[in-house]
């Protein structure tokens, strides 16, 4: 992709929107306001362009005294697969380019300022603007855009579904809402039941109420979600909420969206609903299970001295 191609691209969207507008006495959508570069870096998924602010600055070299384009490439703040968590990621990569460049190829690579060891690279294409800004087109990124799916999550899908949710996945980082949704209820619906016996663990683990497990023991004969949840009248243990709610009627509530009748964005906001909403009942239920054997550990340690 070149200057043109983008250029063209945004000039013929603005030329559709004022003959929509035209037509349909409509008033032309207002164009999106520009990202800083570091909001463009953190949440934009590949494949995009954005018009950014705040891109370069006028310098000179300290020898030669000719000018050039700055890019100070921004601290970030992304998923450190090594740190298992957010953390800050710092670049020195080379960001001086010639003041005649209206365009570049530039791939700034970063390293998570905790551990030193993990790295993100990007694959960017950029145009020059007069006033410092310009726009920014994501090639991609290594490794993938986006927060990785726990392991908890696959292994409680395993084989094929473990591979189909994580084409899901691929699917929401590149902004494909009705495919990433497709694929998640797919296998959320496959593996309903493992679901329920995770939490059937859980709840005789921590002593629930035989009255629940005897309902989630009941809600596995039924042959849809929405059957299920209605067997289940007893609430969840307390670690299993979520802001105080119950995170399979949430699940519920995203699977259940019209597919052939939503937007792909409205898609996108359901399926990334999904997956955040399972994969922290898979962390909660997992949280639960070690807590209480090492309670478990503690207790027959302090018996073990009397």
């Amino acid at each position: 992709m070149r200057r043109w191609e983008i250029t063209t691209t945004m000039a013929d969207d603005r030329d559709r929107s004022e003959e929509n507008a035209v037509i349909e006495g409509a008033e032309p959508e207002e164009a999106e306001p520009a990202l800083t570069v570091k909001e463009f870096l953190e949440s934009t998924h590949p494949s995009v362009a954005k018009q950014v602010k705040g891109l370069w600055r006028a310098a000179r070299y300290i020898h030669s005294g000719s000018a050039h384009r700055k890019v100070e490439w921004p601290d970030l703040r992304l998923h450190c697969v090594g740190c298992e968590g957010e953390r800050t990621f710092r670049s020195d990569s080379n960001g001086d380019f010639r003041q005649d460049s209206e365009d570049v190829d530039t791939h700034p690579d970063y390293t998570c300022g905790d551990c030193h060891n993990e790295m993100k690279r990007f694959a960017l294409y950029a145009v020059f603007s007069d006033d410092g800004g310009g726009t920014l087109y994501k090639y991609g990124e290594l490794p993938p855009f986006g927060i990785p799916v726990p392991n908890r999550v696959l292994r409680l899908f395993g084989g094929e579904d473990a591979k189909t949710f994580l084409k899901g996945r691929q699917c929401e980082d590149l902004g494909y809402g009705i495919g990433a949704f497709a694929y998640y209820r797919r296998v959320v619906e496959n593996h309903r039941n493992d679901l329920f016996d995770e939490i059937i663990k859980v709840c005789r683990t921590v002593a629930a109420p035989k009255e629940l497990i005897d309902q989630l023991d009941a809600a596995k004969g039924e042959i849809s979600f929405s059957k299920s949840l209605e067997k289940i009248k007893t609430a969840l243990p307390q670690g299993l909420l979520i802001n105080g709610h119950n995170p399979l009627n949430a699940l519920h509530g995203a699977l259940s969206i019209g597919i052939h009748t939503e937007t792909d964005a409205e898609c996108l906001a359901a399926a990334q609903a999904v997956r955040l909403v399972l994969s922290d009942l898979v962390e909660k239920i997992a949280m639960l299970k070690q807590d209480n054997k090492q309670l478990n550990d503690a207790v027959q340690l302090l018996l073990s001295k009397r």
